[in-house]
């Protein structure tokens, strides 16, 4: 019997900068896919879902064609298109398997449960199958997965989290270069994820929209900078001052929030490094309040969480996390005032909203990794 974890992730700091070559900074939790698997003799797939009480059967030898809709169910897709991108890759054919999958991560809260699952079965057959892949080829073929697989065109931090961060660090991550390093995180220091309990309602049209914007700015400053700004991680903070007022309003804010935030990421850094509190507080809210003014992803809810948990006892620091318009905020928190704070955090916020959070301590953890185990 083969067991596969494969974590989730929270990210720090570093919001909407991904798909302008920016920075980011998440961190693996220990909210997991878990599988339990067997290899088998032929080369059908037979896996249960335990959390959605779903079972999906494939052969790898006659996978489902595109386009992804005519895949069965929605799961299946992730695990479907790694299978696909390591063969096509490889050129080898996977050997089958069956077994059971379980998890620890909560639908919605935007801990990237579809990257970790990705990871599980990737590391999966690259060690059934002695493919010799390295963290970083599994996921970019993670990432290509979820592109040709499930239609979400993601950036490469959730599938890197999951699959290259070790525990008790951050992962920093350069989306432009792919260069990383690992960031201690303090020991006294737990991650809370503070869940409004309001769905995420960003809609594809409004990302886009965003998206939209960030080009039009990308295109305004390399009109007077010059050809090198190819994305907004190109721009300076001198030049962004310099020029940001000429910018149509809903692109200059877009922009001003994505030149500022990759500069916080870096501030970040040190100020983690340093243990020092009221530096990444600063950071953090700095971070929270240029989302909801300038990218304007915030709600009520969120900031009435952000506002929630600063009040509590022993909060460092506090953001929304994800892409916004609900989903969860990203706490830092003294690990002896853990208690209160879940308490007083809580409180707070269900006075201000109508509905039910949910608080989920976590520590950092390693990437995916599988193991032996006695049936």
């Amino acid at each position: 019997m083969m067991r596969v974890r494969a974590p989730g992730r929270v990210n720090l700091i570093g919001e909407h900068t991904d798909y302008n070559d920016g920075f980011v900074l998440p961190v693996a939790i220990n909210r997991e896919i878990h599988l339990y698997v067997q290899p088998r003799s032929d080369h059908c797939c037979l896996l249960y879902s335990e959390t959605l009480d779903e079972q999906i059967e494939f052969q790898l030898d006659a996978l489902p064609e595109l386009p992804p809709d005519m895949l069965p169910g929605g799961w299946a897709r992730y695990v479907v298109g790694v299978a696909a991108m390591l063969m096509h890759h490889t050129g080898r054919r996977l050997t089958g398997i069956e077994g059971v999958i379980s998890s620890t991560l909560p639908t919605g809260a935007g801990l990237s449960s579809s990257a970790a699952l990705e990871a599980a079965f990737a590391v999966l057959w690259n060690t059934l199958d002695n493919l010799h892949l390295d963290g970083w080829a599994l996921a970019k073929l993670c990432q290509q997965a979820e592109h040709q697989y499930a239609g979400v065109y993601c950036g490469i931090m959730d599938q890197a989290a999951a699959l290259l961060a070790q525990q008790g660090h951050a992962l920093f991550l350069d989306t432009r270069t792919l260069q990383t390093r690992h960031v201690p995180l303090p020991r006294e220091w737990l991650i809370v994820v503070a869940d409004t309990g309001k769905p995420r309602t960003l809609s594809g049209s409004e990302y886009n929209r965003r998206r939209l914007e960030c080009q039009q700015a990308v295109d305004e400053f390399r009109t007077v900078c010059g050809e090198a700004i190819v994305a907004l991680r190109d721009v300076s903070l001198d030049n962004a001052a310099l020029y940001l007022s000429l910018l149509p309003e809903s692109a200059r804010r877009r922009a001003r929030h994505v030149i500022s935030e990759n500069a916080r990421v870096l501030a970040f850094l040190d100020a983690l490094t340093d243990a020092d509190i009221h530096r990444v507080r600063h950071l953090m809210l700095a971070s929270h309040a240029s989302l909801r003014d300038d990218y304007e992803v915030s709600c009520p809810e969120l900031d009435a969480m952000v506002s929630a948990c600063m009040n509590a006892p022993g909060c460092i620091g506090v953001r929304l996390t994800g892409a916004g318009f609900g989903g969860a905020c990203v706490a830092l928190v003294e690990r002896t005032h853990i208690e209160p704070f879940l308490q007083q955090a809580e409180a707070a916020y269900r006075a201000q909203t109508p509905y039910t959070p949910q608080f989920l301590v976590c520590e950092s953890v390693e990437g995916a990794t599988v193991s032996l185990q006695a049936d």
